[in-house]
């Protein structure tokens, strides 16, 4: 059973677990920060307590949600994919699910009438094809610690966030917008294009146009339209606007 009582940082807390084998995550509100701490206990409650199915298999990502923690955990023999493990935050309960279907960094874990995805920009459940819940990734790391969300540059700020039914898009610059990113979601597949200059009033109407060649890119807090040749091959609504 896995304990929750205070945090630590996510990263440093992954790469311990795979030093111990044995998860142990407590966890505390703070106005300061969240953090994650690992507690390793003795020798006979290390069946009862790891976070994956077996010893051997050790988590290889992590992701974190306001709600829930996520592992991917190594595969064997009879499931070679892995597992996906869900631990809610304010539940004393896990749930196991072998992964059916890896695609880039986004992995696929079916239980029935279940399907549980997770990638580094969103965790989703859907029952009968049909989305019932969904959350935003805060962090989500490889098991070296390195970061597995490739938004905005680590210098850079980002002065918007779009998710569309296809994309993750992030809007980037220094002291202005400058560049724009987009990450699809299937394959998180990643693009990077200078924006187009625009006058004051355009950006402050939240608009925003990229072109890569014949295809040009113009994203509202409304609407997202990909056209080639001005004609339009793309266009999805905005269903997350920050």
């Amino acid at each position: 059973m896995i304990f929750l009582k205070s945090e630590l940082t996510h990263q440093k807390a992954f790469k311990l677990a795979l030093v111990s084998s044995l998860l142990l995550f407590n966890i505390k509100s703070s106005l300061a920060k969240k953090s994650l701490e690992l507690d390793i206990k003795n020798k006979d409650n290390l069946t009862q307590n790891q976070v994956c199915p077996s010893i051997k298999l050790l988590p290889i990502r992590f992701f974190n949600t306001a709600k829930d923690y996520i592992y991917i955990c190594r595969g064997d023999n009879k499931n070679y994919l892995g597992y996906y493990v869900r631990i809610p935050k304010k539940l004393d309960n896990k749930i196991t699910v072998p992964i059916t279907q890896k695609q880039g960094e986004t992995y696929t874990a079916v239980n029935g009438e279940l399907a549980y995805t997770i990638n580094p920009y969103e965790m989703a459940i859907a029952k009968r094809g049909r989305i019932i819940l969904r959350e935003k990734v805060i962090s989500a790391v490889k098991a070296n610690g390195e970061s597995l969300a490739k938004g905005c540059l680590e210098d850079n700020n980002t002065f918007a966030q779009a998710e569309t039914q296809s994309f993750f898009i992030y809007i980037c610059g220094d002291e202005n917008p400058s560049s724009y990113v987009s990450i699809t979601r299937k394959s998180n597949r990643r693009i990077n294009l200078p924006l187009q200059k625009s006058n004051q009033n355009t950006v402050k109407a939240n608009r925003y146009v990229a072109i890569n060649g014949n295809i040009r890119f113009v994203l509202t807090n409304k609407v997202l339209r990909v056209s080639r040749n001005g004609q339009n091959i793309v266009k999805e609504k905005i269903i997350r606007w920050e």
